[in-house]
């Protein structure tokens, strides 16, 4: 399950004011963490007062000297409503933008969005920018069959029956499916693929010796001992079991 965090920056430039009163600003909304995976969501809208003309928009992502992400895009000249890239609210003409970046590791990082829309009817250009502060801090998810300690065991019925079934259990961290194997030194092999019990750690397979109906895995190779290999999530398992006639 995602867990989100909300994390608010700090605004560190202004707007740019331009000649007869226009202005070229930037505003942001609240950062969102999502976590664990570290995924990053800025919401913000750019302002102009003047003409409707283009403006170019660049989000560059920072940690410390370095730069994480970077990229720009144009807003078109003129009204959406008309295929332009601005809404109109009377004077004021907006355009709102989504920063997104992903599987960011902890830490602090800056978020600085520019827009450069130049001059018209005699106006110089204007360039604003505003720096934003996101901070990722995902706690580790915590996963109890980590530390589970790995076990297994074959129980109930071992003697070579029609019809007749042996249950096996095991435990681990093998994630939500694990890859059983069941061999002999004679070539025996058969295998399967079995869920996790629920939200525990436990996984039960049935071995169905003589038919295959209701079974995980079925067959044998007659009396005598055999290994069960379990393996999933990058780890491993393997224990013995033994069946008579």
């Amino acid at each position: 399950m995602k867990k989100v965090a909300i994390v608010v920056g700090v605004v560190l430039s202004a707007a740019a004011v331009g000649a007869a009163g226009t202005e070229l600003s930037l505003s942001f909304g609240e950062p969102v963490v999502s976590c664990p995976a570290g995924d990053v969501r800025v919401d913000y809208t750019v302002t102009s007062t003047g003409a409707a003309s283009a403006a170019s928009v660049t989000e560059t992502l920072t940690q410390g000297q370095t730069t994480i992400q970077t990229s720009n895009y144009l807003v078109a000249a003129g009204n959406v409503n008309d295929g332009g890239g601005w809404t109109f609210a009377g004077r004021y003409k907006t355009r709102d933008g989504v920063f997104q970046a992903s599987g960011l590791a902890n830490g602090s990082y800056s978020l600085e969005v520019c827009t450069t829309q130049a001059g018209s009817n005699g106006n110089p250009g204007k360039t604003a920018c505003k720096t934003l502060e996101v901070v990722v801090n995902c706690a580790e998810v915590s996963n109890p069959c980590a530390s589970a300690s790995p076990f297994g065991e074959v129980v109930g019925n071992d003697k070579i029956r029609p019809n007749a079934t042996a249950q096996i259990n095991f435990r681990g961290n093998f994630g939500d499916t694990a890859f059983v194997e069941i061999l002999d030194a004679n070539g025996f092999y058969r295998s399967a693929t079995v869920g996790r019990n629920g939200d525990s750690c436990n996984y039960h397979a049935n071995w169905k010796f003589t038919t295959e109906s209701g079974s995980d895995l079925f067959g044998n190779n007659g009396p005598g001992v055999y290994t069960v290999k379990v393996s999933g999530n990058g780890n491993t398992l393997e224990f013995a079991a033994s069946l008579k006639d």
